[in-house]
């Protein structure tokens, strides 16, 4: 190739479009292909029942065409709920992993969260933006937020003046805790380690041990579980009162014993993808900017 040919070949890469397939997903993942739409060629399938498309997006009536020489595949948060089909809510047939793989050019990088070992050990490039702490420090705003709303729709009672357990003491809770303070309720977090209660106790909220659970729980009108294991069995559920309210915000499991709660007439909202459900078009924005930066990162601009 001549050194002009070269030239302007280098210069048509520079210039091409980044191709974005966006595949499935829920509102957030909407939001989030809306976003890339500005600066890339985003096609779209396994949305119809989503909306209108957006400038700049292209719906396709196959996998394979959205798929087909596509840069980045962007799937959603999960990006599969039973490691076989893709998370596609607003699709009426099934989207299955091994045929999305089927169509992903090599060279592509697939972009989703909690992709499982299904899809990420039979593709090259695989970018999980659940496992990003950036992100889920942001996402925890949104999901406090959501909480929050759940306590005022689901109980017949306010915030303010209620006693507050927050069992757990990671990102969720950071997030949740002061904001129920600042509604006045009564907080006391329930942290395992020594430290994280220190911690706490500095910022001014009440903080107590697992070991002291249950006194927390009889006495408390809304209890946020935080925690991703089982931490409210059928003892720990039979000592809340008949008025108060549970609400679980952790992931799969869950850390409740729903069938107790059931038998025990204890009140559970298992809320689970809150910040996709009550705040999409933030929880898009979030997932935009941490693909910008982890795909920056891999030399890939968009």
């Amino acid at each position: 190739m001549s050194d002009k040919n070269k030239t302007r070949s280098e210069e048509l890469q520079r210039n091409k479009k980044t191709i974005v397939a966006a595949v499935g997903g829920d509102m957030r993942l909407a939001a989030a292909a809306a976003l890339f739409s500005r600066r890339a060629e985003v096609r779209y399938f396994g949305s119809e029942l989503c909306g209108e498309s957006e400038e700049g997006e292209m719906r396709c009536e196959t996998l394979a065409d959205a798929v087909n020489g596509a840069d980045i595949v962007l799937l959603g948060l999960p990006c599969s709920t039973d490691r076989i089909k893709i998370n596609a809510p607003f699709h009426p047939c099934a989207i299955y992993a091994e045929e999305l793989l089927a169509c992903v050019p090599d060279g592509a990088i697939i972009c989703g969260g909690m992709i499982p070992s299904e899809i990420s050990g039979r593709h090259a490039k695989c970018i999980d933006y659940y496992r990003d702490e950036a992100l889920q420090l942001r996402n925890a705003i949104p999901t406090a937020e959501g909480a929050i709303m759940l306590a005022m729709e689901e109980t017949p009672f306010t915030v303010s003046g209620a006693k507050a357990a927050v069992l757990g003491s990671g990102r969720i809770a950071k997030a949740l805790a002061p904001r129920l303070r600042s509604l006045g309720a009564e907080v006391t977090v329930i942290a395992r380690k020594s430290e994280d209660r220190a911690l706490w106790q500095v910022l001014g909220i009440r903080s107590a041990g697992f070991d002291d659970l249950k006194k927390h729980l009889a006495g408390s009108d809304l209890i946020f579980n935080t925690v991703p294991a089982r931490v409210l069995g059928r003892d720990e559920l039979a000592e809340i009162k008949p008025r108060a309210a549970v609400i679980d915000l952790a992931s799969r499991p869950g850390g409740t014993d729903f069938d107790a709660a059931r038998a025990l007439g204890v009140k559970v909202i298992w809320a689970l993808s809150l910040p996709g459900r009550v705040a999409p078009v933030t929880s898009g924005e979030i997932i935009y900017e941490t693909l910008c930066d982890l795909l920056a990162a891999e030399g890939v601009r968009i």
